[in-house]
């Protein structure tokens, strides 16, 4: 169980082979209005790798204050490229 406020991009991650790959966005969060879907893998934030971070330092590097932009990378199985999503 989760109490109290906190802000942040409304998304459930875990760490495969080095990587940092979304499990689910929550529902009606910026993840998820941002089109973010589950299977992803972010790559970078602000233009940072994050390949070899361990989770937790990958998920602390995602926080701020509500409301502050973030730039994340994303690899997404079936399309060509990546992308990037604010």
């Amino acid at each position: 169980t989760t109490d109290g406020n906190y802000g942040g991009l409304g998304l459930s991650v875990t760490q495969e082979d080095g990587t940092v790959k979304v499990i689910s966005p929550t529902e009606d969060t910026p993840a998820d209005r941002a089109g973010i879907k589950a299977g992803d893998y972010i790559t970078h934030l602000d233009g940072e790798l994050l390949y070899g971070l361990e989770l937790d330092e990958a998920v602390e590097k995602m926080r701020g204050p509500p409301g502050s932009p973030i730039k994340i990378t994303i690899v997404r199985p079936g399309r060509e490229k990546p992308f990037d999503v604010t």
